[in-house]
């Protein structure tokens, strides 16, 4: 006697491993849509610390940022997410905003124009931002 069986689909075998797998491509993609290159960007300047750290230097040494904010905390990396990156003339050059903060909770933003020189960065500008108690812009560099 003949037996019929039946075999189950292959949707109803793999459903398990298929339907997770199908969300987490599909947020993946939805990420990457939705926040273009700027993990590259934000990246790129992490792994390059001394951009920022070398402007929070020479931001600390001017009178009337000592004034107006006190002494500045060390930047991390979640004050750069405060900010924006931009990159200009094919990569050598970059404009980026950083969020800072003074050791008594003061906060600011700094904004760099830098250029690359070899291994080095050479600064055009840097400015700080100060937007209360009132609004107030200190050149810290410009040329």
């Amino acid at each position: 006697m003949s037996e019929i069986t039946h075999k189950k689909s292959r949707w109803y075998r793999n459903w398990k491993w298929i339907l997770p797998t199908t969300a987490i491509l599909t947020f993946i993609f939805i990420f990457f849509i939705m926040t273009g290159d700027a993990i590259f960007r934000y990246g790129s300047v992490y792994v390059q610390p001394s951009l920022v750290n070398n402007a929070i230097e020479i931001a600390k040494e001017n009178d009337l940022v000592i004034e107006k904010l006190g002494e500045l905390s060390p930047h991390d990396f979640f004050r750069l997410l405060e900010g924006e990156v931009q990159y200009m003339d094919h990569n050598n050059g970059i404009a980026i905003t950083v969020g800072i903060r003074s050791i008594n909770g003061k906060k600011a933003k700094l904004d760099i124009i830098a250029y690359q020189n070899g291994q080095d960065w050479e600064y055009q500008k840097i400015t700080i931002r100060i937007k209360k108690p009132i609004k107030e812009t200190i050149k810290i560099l410009e040329r």
